[in-house]
């Protein structure tokens, strides 16, 4: 005989939800939380709707509509406009998600920790992690794209959560946690399985600060090993901020500097800050990187030189999120294997660059890329920046073996630098 009652209930069981999914308003998972089958609940955290332990969430700011605040990661103002001012490097190091980090400020940050700014604010990447049934696979780093609408964008890791990110002052208190997600639709995988990755802040005793890092994952829930991606928040940079009213930016038709030099370049317009430079700053170098070189004989000052062309450095551009006081913006120069055209000044002709290999004292040598020494712009006080590229070369005979001689030393001088329109 079969038992209504019992039929029913099975169907009613097979219609109950097993999980459920957040979307944002086109469709895109940002979220996905299962049933705990012991208790028949469904836990969604209350940071994924702008909440958190701390009562810190929510746009409670009608000032700044459509930037949607996450935990202690809020909207402070538009750096583009120069809202954003009094940025200082305090930190900026190694940071490993595998365990925690502790962070020894700079700057001694006071009774009231860093009460003489609004805050602190972060710069970081993903560190993603391909995972293949449980197994790890290949590491590889995806810089951040701050969208509010939160649309994808290829080879990033798209959030709505406001970066940089900032952190007020206030909140730097002995026994309190700050948050930290990264939420948003990030590369915009497939998954059953989905969380953001996140860190969490905490302010010690001893005037340091705890970085913990909770992963974030996409992949297709199965519990005998999952596959999809892992991904890490890795703090880069933390430095001060504070609020200001705009700023008028400069725009690229104004020169900050030009002429031809080394060293420390004062920059004219920009304020001390660097809260007037746009979108950043685009450094143009010389076409040729120099060398201390010259005809055998010390002193006569000929000298030699290689064209900068197959580098690719002409233009360099800091972003203006990296125009930190203190901070040291690294540049990516790619490795050159063909040969340079190196090029000198011989005796009997002073006035005109020549290649070497009509230098009698070099002969036929070749000459080629042995390392890049030195690339990076350190940013510094009173609108001062200091670009540093340096390069070795190496040599090969007329019949190309190596000869064993090495020339360090081969530096770029800057011509102009204007900031630079996204």
């Amino acid at each position: 005989m079969v038992n209504v009652i019992d039929n029913e209930s099975r169907n009613r069981n097979n219609m109950m939800p097993v999980g459920v999914k957040i979307i944002d308003d086109k469709g895109n998972t940002t979220h996905t939380a299962k049933t705990d089958l012991k208790t028949n609940y469904i836990s969604l955290e209350s940071k994924w709707f702008g909440s958190s332990s701390n009562n810190n969430g929510g746009n409670t700011d009608p000032d700044n509509p459509g930037h949607p605040t996450f935990g202690d990661n809020y909207y402070a103002g538009s750096l583009a406009d120069g809202e954003i001012t009094e940025r200082n490097l305090e930190w900026s190091g190694i940071d490993d998600p595998t365990k925690d980090t502790i962070v020894t400020f700079n700057d001694d940050p006071g009774l009231k920790p860093f009460g003489q700014y609004t805050g602190l604010t972060i710069l970081g990447h993903i560190q993603k992690t391909v995972m293949t049934a449980g197994t790890k696979g290949a590491v590889s780093t995806l810089d951040l794209n701050y969208d509010p609408s939160n649309t994808p964008k290829d080879g990033y890791f798209t959030t709505t959560a406001s970066y940089p990110n900032y952190v007020k002052s206030e909140g730097l208190v002995v026994g309190k946690s700050l948050s930290i997600p990264i939420n948003g639709v990030g590369e915009n995988l497939n998954g059953d399985n989905i969380k953001s990755p996140e860190i969490q802040l905490a302010y010690n005793t001893d005037k340091t600060l705890t970085i913990k890092h909770i992963q974030g994952y996409v992949n297709d829930g199965n519990t005998s090993g999952a596959t999809g991606a892992n991904y890490d928040y890795i703090v880069d940079i933390i430095a001060t901020f504070s609020v200001q009213s705009a700023v008028a930016q400069l725009p690229p038709s104004v020169n900050l500097f030009a002429g031809s030099a080394s060293g420390d370049i004062v920059l004219a317009g920009l304020t001390k800050g660097f809260d007037n430079s746009m979108d950043g700053l685009q450094v143009t170098t010389d076409n040729y990187a120099t060398g201390p070189y010259t005809l055998g004989l010390p002193g006569n000052g000929f000298g030699y030189r290689f064209d900068l062309a197959p580098f690719d450095i002409s233009k360099i551009t800091i972003p203006k999120e990296e125009l930190i006081i203190g901070n040291r913006y690294k540049l990516d120069i790619k490795n050159v294997t063909t040969e340079l055209s190196l090029e000198t000044k011989i005796e009997s002709n002073r006035d005109t660059w020549v290649s070497s290999k009509e230098d009698v004292y070099k002969g036929s040598m070749s000459y080629y890329l042995s390392k890049i020494d030195d690339a990076y712009v350190d940013i510094k006080e009173n609108s001062v920046i200091d670009l540093t590229i340096s390069f070795s070369l190496t040599s090969k005979d007329a019949k190309g073996n190596n000869s064993g001689g090495t020339y360090p030393g081969f530096t770029v001088k800057t011509t102009k630098v204007t900031t630079y329109k996204n």
